[in-house]
Order: structure tokens, then C-alpha cells, then sequence
């Protein structure tokens, strides 16, 4: 069973009465939604207890948007436990300096930006695959869901 984290949070938020609108769904999966008329890119990922670390993919048309924030949900055995909130511009300039990779089998093609969300020494740090390998310390916008809905009821 995959797991829709982004769907689980969404549904919190809105069981809250924080104004929410989903923008756009592709096969199935939330991809843009807006919180208090904020644009958040929105991805879902389980964690990895073996390699501690979320890996997830960006499609490379995504990086010519604009938006405010990546909302980055993730769980573990069937439990949603991080949520990220990431600035749009630190996360897609992070993004943009890695290589787009073919994710598929030739002489199938499908590009894809791929990240990682690793979880070291007490730090939540994002690379890419790729390009010039760049880290971003994302541990300021690490939250757990409850801190995560009242920095969006805030904001």
C-alpha cells in the first residue's frame, strides 16, 4: 500500500478549518495545494529506517514555478511523523544544481530531479543526485504534523 502523507495532512489541516484548496493531482497524488493562500509543491515519501533518509523526485518542468513553500510529508510503518516545510527558493536552487536522471529502464525515459532528506547527527540534511552534489541543512523546517499545521495557521 502506498502511502498518501500529503492527503493525511491535507485532510488535517482542513479538518481545522485552515483555509486549503488543492490545485493540482497527478495520478492520484497531490501535487499543489494552497494554505491560507499560500502555492505549496507538495510531496509525499516513507522513511527509510535502514538508510535513514526520505528519497523522492522532482520533474524537471516543476523548476520554471513559482511558488512560496515545498510541503515535503513523510511517515513511517503507516504513521505520518515529518513534515517539511521548505522555502521554495533555498529547495529549487538546491534542486537546480543537480542532474535531471532518466528513472526508467531504456529504452523507456522518464527525467526526474532526485533528493534526499537524510536524518545525521541530529540534522536534516538535503542532497541531490547529480551535478554538484550541494547540501541544505533543512533541520530549521523539520516539524513534527502538529508543529507543522501551526506554523501553516500562522503563516
Amino acid at each position: 500500500m502506498k502511502n498518501h502523507w500529503a492527503m493525511e495532512f491535507y485532510d488535517r489541516a482542513s479538518s481545522l478549518g485552515i483555509p486549503s484548496k488543492m490545485d493540482n493531482m497527478v495520478n492520484g497524488w497531490i501535487e499543489t495545494v494552497k494554505f491560507r493562500n499560500k502555492i505549496y509543491f507538495t510531496k509525499s515519501s516513507t522513511y527509510n529506517l535502514s538508510r535513514s533518509q526520505y528519497f523522492q523526485g522532482v520533474d524537471p518542468p516543476k523548476i520554471h514555478e513559482h511558488g512560496d513553500y515545498v510541503l515535503i510529508c513523510g511517515g513511517v510503518n503507516n504513521v505520518l511523523t515529518d513534515i517539511f516545510i521548505i522555502p521554495w527558493n533555498p529547495f529549487f536552487t538546491t534542486i537546480r544544481q543537480g542532474e535531471a536522471i532518466n528513472t526508467y529502464k531504456p529504452p523507456r525515459e522518464y527525467f526526474q530531479y532526485k533528493f534526499y532528506l537524510r536524518d545525521r547527527e541530529a540534522r536534516w540534511r538535503m542532497s541531490v543526485q547529480g551535478g554538484i552534489k550541494p547540501v541544505l541543512d533543512v533541520t530549521e523546517w523539520h516539524y513534527n504534523p502538529k508543529q507543522a499545521l501551526n506554523f501553516i495557521e500562522a503563516t
